[in-house]
């Protein structure tokens, strides 16, 4: 979240991509530094072992919410 907000106030578009279960903290942590609107990706967290995990799925889950963040700002 820190790397975001720092290019952001260099003017460098940013989207930060995170776990579910650090969603929220990601989102605080965006406000209290004073960026709110900070683009946030939020996927669910992969269950189980790492050979069972379909590493496909989740990221089709981030490209999904990155085509609408795109789709609906003036990046």
């Amino acid at each position: 979240v820190r790397d975001g907000i720092n290019l952001e106030n260099k003017g460098v578009p940013d989207v930060v991509i995170s776990h579910n279960v650090f969603g929220k903290a990601a989102q605080a942590q965006s406000v209290a530094l004073g960026l709110p609107e900070l683009r946030v990706i939020i996927y669910d967290q992969p269950k189980g072992k790492p050979d069972d995990v379909e590493g496909a799925l989740f990221a089709k889950q981030v490209v999904d919410q990155l085509e609408v963040m795109v789709q609906e700002s003036d990046l």
